[in-house]
């Protein structure tokens, strides 16, 4: 299992796309997605298990993207 960790976010943070990314990539619910991106913006990491480490790497990617600091996690 792969983890991303997203350990914080800059100023040109998109919580609209950060919520999208998590439902149409990992899966996720809306509810879920959106209470990742209510702790992230507490200031809080969120550990996010990742099956394979192409899609964990590309979720890293893009969330870099819109304004979150993430690093990747491989046990």
């Amino acid at each position: 299992m792969v983890k991303v960790i997203l350990t914080g976010w800059r100023e040109d943070l998109d919580k609209v796309s950060l919520t999208k990314l998590q439902m149409e990539m990992l899966g996720k619910s809306l509810k879920e997605s959106k209470l990742n991106v209510d702790i992230l913006l507490d200031d809080e990491e969120v550990l996010i298990e990742i099956p394979n480490l192409d899609l964990a790497s590309e979720f890293l990617k893009e969330a870099e993207k819109i304004g979150v600091n993430c690093i990747l996690s491989i046990d």
